[in-house]
Parts: structure tokens; sequence; C-alpha cells
């Protein structure tokens, strides 16, 4: 993938937001930063209160994160580019990404409350032996 120009440091942040986005597409580096950037920020406090567990887990998180740019994007981090703003990119984009997922769960559960087939095996049971029902919407 081509590197695209970032914008500049004075560019309002939904364009840093955007250049983030355009760097971070393929399914491998977005599931790196799933887990490297609340790695990365709950590391914190440990790296001051703890160090000697707090660094190597903030070193590791953000190795996951630059790992992920190497081998699936072939580009290099975004932060870069203006670390302080990148990094409240990362964290916008985490959210995101979590909305996106958190939404998708809830329409699998919507389709299966609805009846849906196509949404989930109703045929399973639990682990209790029950099979599940549909739920009447009111």
């Amino acid at each position: 993938m081509p590197e695209i120009a970032p914008p500049p440091k004075s560019a309002p942040f939904q364009e840093k937001m955007a250049y983030y986005r355009s760097q971070h597409t393929s399914r491998g580096v977005r599931a790196t930063h799933l887990v490297g950037i609340p790695t990365v920020a709950f590391s914190l406090p440990l790296v001051f209160g703890r160090p000697k567990v707090g660094v190597p887990v903030f070193i590791g998180g953000w190795a996951l994160q630059v790992l992920g740019h190497k081998v699936f994007e072939k580009n290099s981090p975004a932060l870069k580019n203006g670390f302080f703003s990148y990094q409240l990119c990362g964290l916008a984009f985490w959210c995101e990404e979590m909305v996106e997922i958190l939404a998708k769960v809830a329409a699998k559960v919507d389709g299966r409350a609805a009846g849906d087939p196509g949404g989930a095996p109703h045929s399973t049971p639990d682990r209790f032996g029950a099979r599940p029902q549909a739920v009447p919407r009111s």
C-alpha cells in the first residue's frame, strides 16, 4: 500500500483521524491495536507504581502495535507525525472499533431474539440442555 502523506500538524483533529484510519485498514493491524492500545493505556499506572511489571507490559503493548504495522500494513506508526495528537487518534480509533464490534454483537443478538434463523444456531442447547426460544417483541 502506498504511503499517504499525513496532514500538517496544524490540521484539525478530524483530518488527523482520517489519516490515522487510512493507516489502519487491515484486520491484522486492527487486531494488534485492539489489544495493544489498551495494554499501553492500562500499563501507565504500573510504569510508575510497579516499574518491574509496568515497563515490560508498556513495551509489549507498543511492540505489538509496531509489529502490526510492519507485518500487516507495511507502514510506520502515525505517531511519528505528531506524538500527542496521534495518541488521541489511537484512543479514538480504539473506541470506534469497540463500538463497531459491540454493534455487530448486538445486531446478532437482536436477530436471534427476533427469531432470525440466520442469526445463530437456535437448535443448540445451552449448558443445561435447554434450547433457546425466540422472545416476542412488544
